[in-house]
């Protein structure tokens, strides 16, 4: 039986690997890409040095629906990721195009999953002082596959 993929890691390497960092207001480099993986250890990044974003399942991580017999259905893998920097809140809005934008370019382009889809943006408004930080929900589809029998 094949393994089953791990939708978080597959799409924030994607995504890091498709950033441009020049479509980002402001930005010398790429932001750091962190993978929640579980661990308990604490979460350390400085945003003096660039922006962050940190890639996490949602709950949900995995739904499946079943369609007709329940021979065939529908899985969606969830994701959530945390926006943050401490530029200005215009530069939070343009790192969340930027994703937007990937999702969007490379919507087919992951090799265990058929389509990615980028569901929403929520601006967090009681982070610190000078730290914009934001949130985006992102779904990994598979439609209309053989379910385990």
């Amino acid at each position: 039986m094949p393994t089953e993929p791990i939708p978080v890691n597959e799409f924030i390497t994607d995504l890091e690997s498709q950033w441009t960092h020049s479509n980002v207001s402001g930005a010398g480099k790429k932001p750091g890409f962190i993978e929640v993986t579980g661990a308990s250890e604490p979460m350390r990044y400085n945003l003096n040095v660039n922006d962050q974003i940190i890639a996490r399942p949602s709950g949900p991580a995995l739904q499946e629906v079943p369609i007709g017999n329940r021979k065939f259905g529908n899985r969606l893998y969830n994701i959530t990721l945390e926006l943050y920097t401490n530029t200005s809140r215009q530069r939070l809005y343009d790192v969340m195009r930027e994703v937007r934008r990937i999702c969007h370019s490379r919507i087919h382009s992951l090799t265990n999953f058929q389509r990615i889809q980028f569901m929403d943006f929520n601006e967090l408004t009681n982070a610190q002082a000078n730290v914009w930080a934001g949130t985006i929900s992102i779904q990994l589809v598979n439609s209309a596959i053989t379910l385990e029998t």
